[in-house]
């Protein structure tokens, strides 16, 4: 904090106390409650101008957010009158109203008020944790991309590309939604793994609670496979341990053992699991994690199965191992690309 004081018309102070008005309406973190608090202990009439801001807003619960705060930077009694003249009401009310607009960025006039818009992504070969707001977390795989939007009765991302995993903070009255495609999957509290393997598909694994997933426009399916799943307006539940393929339907369920879940899961240890995968396949699965293009030259090794932890982003390590352990040879042309050949 500085040591200069810092005079501020009324004007600016109201201004600032609706800012802060609507930014306790969208719910704080540690550091704007920290700054608030700093503050509020700046000029007594920081927290007399906000008393009466929150008043106008109307909103009991931010009172209550307001009176812990507030208790650590008492008055004194001769601030605590009133001294604004009531015309002053109507024109504070449209102030609020106007920077709570600006604040929360509502697209439409009856939308849930905005919290937070938060953008990340990974280039290929990178992975990364990120904290939300609300104290879940998001680890994302490599080249992958989400958006958030947290609102004050609901908490949304956008799965734009690639593979993440959830482990969603309980919050039953804020349901955590995760939009992919045309579908989206919700939970309340719990952890979950979602990859897109092709333009509005996803591979969906529940690692602990129970997930649904909707469809984002009510659409049936008449032609749906029996054994498969329709995914209806109310949405199909799928269950920790459940592993699906969500496209128009929720299809191909798996149940997996803990071992199963352990391995679909080694990428956020920085490891790629293989337990017979073809080496079409492998190279595949490889090659989201590197820029390296990998040309099999032989046909007859396509087939190879292939088995074994591999470091992510160590090419180096799968070459040897596929030499020693497959027979497999490789050289890299002068294009960068590696072409593998029978020994």
């Amino acid at each position: 904090m500085s040591n200069i004081s810092q005079f501020n018309s009324k004007e600016t102070i109201q201004t600032r106390a609706c800012e802060w008005i609507a930014a306790i309406d969208r719910g704080l973190s540690a550091a704007e409650k920290n700054e608030l608090s700093h503050w509020l202990g700046a000029n007594n009439s920081h927290q007399k101008v906000l008393l009466e801001m929150a008043a106008l807003w109307d909103d009991m619960s931010i009172m209550s957010t307001l009176q812990g705060l507030i208790e650590k930077h008492p008055a004194s009694k001769s601030k605590k009158r009133a001294v604004w003249p009531l015309i002053a009401s109507a024109a504070a009310i449209t102030l609020c109203a106007v920077l709570s607009w600006q604040w929360l960025a509502r697209p439409v006039m009856n939308a849930p008020q905005m919290a937070e818009v938060q953008q990340s992504s990974t280039q290929v070969g990178e992975q990364k944790t990120i904290s939300l707001a609300d104290g879940s977390k998001v680890f994302l795989n490599t080249d992958t991309a989400i958006k958030v939007s947290f609102f004050s009765e609901a908490r949304r991302v956008e799965l734009l590309k690639g593979e993440a995993h959830f482990a969603v903070a309980k919050n039953p009255e804020r349901p955590f939604t995760v939009i992919a495609g045309s579908n989206s999957v919700t939970a309340v509290g719990t952890a979950f793994n979602m990859q897109f393997t092709q333009q509005q598909a996803f591979e969906l694994t529940v690692t602990e609670g129970k997930v649904r997933v909707s469809k984002q426009e009510l659409a049936t399916n008449e032609n749906a496979a029996t054994q498969a799943s329709v995914i209806e307006q109310e949405g199909v539940m799928v269950f920790a341990g459940e592993k699906v393929l969500v496209a128009d339907k929720v299809s191909d369920k798996q149940s997996l053992t803990q071992s199963e879940i352990a391995q679909s899961l080694a990428w956020q240890d920085g490891q790629i699991v293989f337990t017979g995968e073809n080496l079409t396949d492998v190279l595949s699965e490889i090659g989201r994690y590197t820029q390296v293009q990998f040309v099999i030259d032989d046909a007859e090794i396509k087939s190879t199965r292939v088995a074994g932890y591999f470091r992510v982003g160590d090419i180096k390590g799968l070459l040897a191992a596929l030499e020693n352990s497959f027979a497999i040879s490789a050289f890299e042309d002068k294009d960068n690309r590696i072409h593998l050949r029978a020994m």
